[in-house]
């Protein structure tokens, strides 16, 4: 059945950017066709997700008229003008509709041409890889088109969206299987296994028989009983860094050294906390650089602190310049952990990004269950804080927060809204991210839903697997989605989430700016609350708009960065 390809791998997209950095390197994707290369399988990336491709297919008459209308929305909301930012949405409002008309036409071609090339060349195997709202759509019109006109090809579902809803993205039937978990062991043992069987059907029916009749694979951290945690260093050729944001996600570690938050999916995972081995984090940094990548985000939910010292150590000791930003846990402050985190800045550490959740200690342990307290958030933003003036170096640190929340007995909405401001207030991270209350299958709060205080309608699940949602876009302009917490829908939600987002922005204080970012709006100077205040302004133009001339401007520079600290390690000062 072998003939050109053995599978295709692709990464959903939806017609507007989310965030920055969604333009990001696909490192997955890259990381699994490197290993079934490896194996000796012929294995091609689609990977639309770039810097200007949300331009394509919208003519430019419109393309400008929305960016003019966003700027001045922009303008005068920020002014404190209501009535006229909302006369500027609703000229832009018809415009919107016309410009993702044409986007989703564009989108629709590169569908036929996939389905195309897969029956052309009778590829046997496509793996797409998913994300939530407008690109899952798009996901599953793929998925049905290759069913409808490749009956022979086998469809995979895989990525985040598979780790977060697991069985559930099975119910629609439009994929034969999905991967929960890392996919590229998997994936070569389905290859191996379709060579030798040349009906789908079969094929099928022996690997759920395998699998005890389930089409879900768990795999690595979501299976007891599988070890592969770390998968090959990924190689990217020429066309996976044309027009993308130059910073690579490393794993420096799987699982979460707490995993009992009531409201995360990760507790989803069946391993604890497992640092990565710093040789092979070595390993693959030293690759990375000679492919002109010198920024590195740090992918595990939480890098603790003697992780991270031995990693910096090896930065330090093999002489390696990059920049590097990573997610941190509160906790108790000591000599150490100060020590520790001197020493990661020291090594290249820039940025940060912590869960805090909420200031109102009682909330955060009996709603949340999050396993710090609002001291431990506090002392652990001045440690960092104090390290890095002393270093004399830059670490930004960033803030998540959940708000609205379910409340208790005795306390108000009102009495957590304050906590929040004052913590904000007396800490004043360099970005928060304020988003309301997710419900996720298998979460604590999911399976006990009522208990908290939420409602859930019969379709949640499904509306929530395709709802399109933006950290960037007013929270007013959120779709409606069919649950409430406490009697009230989400609009009501969203208005008090928006009451913190703008009470948080009165500060000074971007939202919705990441840690990776914070890290390279630093290394190309940006480095001030104004200077970050401005590209949060600039950027949410080009998000509103469906344009991307700020960020492709703010990309080239980030990316010439990028290859001037990568290329510094090659002169001959990296220890073999």
């Amino acid at each position: 059945m072998r003939k050109g390809l053995d599978i295709l791998l692709v990464n959903s997209f939806a017609p507007r950017h989310r965030i920055v950095s969604d333009a990001s390197l696909e490192n997955s994707l890259a990381l699994i066709r490197t290993h079934l290369q490896q194996k000796g399988f012929s294995a091609h990336v689609v990977d639309e997700q770039r810097i200007t491709s949300v331009e394509k297919g919208v003519p430019r008459w419109i393309l400008h008229a929305l960016r003019m209308l966003s700027h001045w929305l922009v303008e005068t909301s920020n002014a404190g003008h209501r009535l006229t930012s909302l006369l500027f949405l609703l000229f832009a409002w018809p415009l919107q509709a016309l410009s993702l008309y044409y986007r989703r036409l564009y989108m629709n071609k590169l569908m036929d041409t996939i389905v195309s090339l897969v029956k052309d060349d009778s590829i046997p195997m496509v793996g797409i890889k998913l994300w939530y709202g407008d690109a899952y759509k798009w996901s599953l019109a793929l998925a049905a088109k290759l069913k409808a006109q490749c009956p022979g090809t086998v469809v995979i579902a895989g990525g985040p969206h598979v780790k977060v809803f697991g069985e559930h993205v099975l119910e629609t039937q439009a994929f034969d299987l999905a991967i929960m978990g890392p996919g590229e062991e998997i994936l070569a043992q389905l290859l191996s296994l379709r060579q030798k069987i040349s009906d789908k059907q079969t094929f099928l029916d022996l690997v759920q028989s395998s699998l005890g009749q389930t089409r879900l694979i768990r795999t690595g951290q979501f299976n007891l009983s599988d070890h592969s945690l770390w998968g090959p260093i990924p190689h990217y050729n020429a066309d996976d860094l044309r027009d993308k944001m130059l910073f690579h996600t490393l794993v420096d570690g799987i699982g979460c050294s707490w995993n009992k938050c009531n409201f995360c999916s990760h507790t989803r995972q069946h391993v604890t906390y497992t640092p990565r081995p710093v040789e092979e984090i070595h390993s693959e940094i030293v690759e990375m650089t000679r492919q002109g990548i010198g920024f590195f985000r740090f992918s595990s939910s939480e890098t603790p602190a003697a992780h991270g010292s031995a990693i910096a150590k090896m930065l330090l000791d093999q002489g390696m310049n990059i920049n590097y930003s990573m997610f941190v846990r509160a906790g108790q402050v000591s000599p150490e952990i100060y020590d520790a985190f001197r020493l990661m800045i020291r090594s290249g550490l820039r940025a940060v990004f912590m869960g805090g959740e909420t200031a109102h200690d009682l909330i955060n342990s009996s709603v949340m269950n999050k396993g710090v307290t609002r001291r431990e958030i506090m002392e652990t933003i001045q440690c960092i804080k104090l390290a890095a003036a002393d270093t004399g170096i830059p670490c930004r640190v960033g803030l998540s927060m959940i708000y609205p929340c379910p409340i208790l007995p005795g306390v108000t909405l009102d009495d957590v809204f304050q906590a929040n401001i004052k913590l904000i207030e007396e800490t004043m991270p360099d970005a928060v991210i304020v988003n309301p209350p997710g419900l996720f299958p298998g979460t604590f709060w999911f399976d006990h839903a009522e208990r908290f205080g939420f409602k859930i309608g019969p379709a949640f699940i499904t509306s929530m697997m395709e709802y399109e949602y933006s950290n960037y876009k007013p929270v007013e302009l959120w779709p409606a989605l069919d649950y409430s917490l406490n009697e009230q829908n989400l609009a009501n939600m969203l208005k008090e989430t928006g009451k913190l987002r703008r009470a948080i922005e009165d500060l000074g204080i971007p939202m919705g700016v990441s840690d990776e970012l914070l890290m390279m709006l630093d290394a190309v100077g940006l480095q001030s609350k104004a200077d970050r205040m401005l590209f949060r302004k600039h950027s949410l133009i080009d998000i509103m708009s469906g344009t991307s001339s700020y960020i492709t401007k703010i990309t080239s520079q980030i990316n010439d960065c990028s290859r001037r600290l990568a290329y510094s390690n090659h002169s001959n000062r990296i220890k073999k």
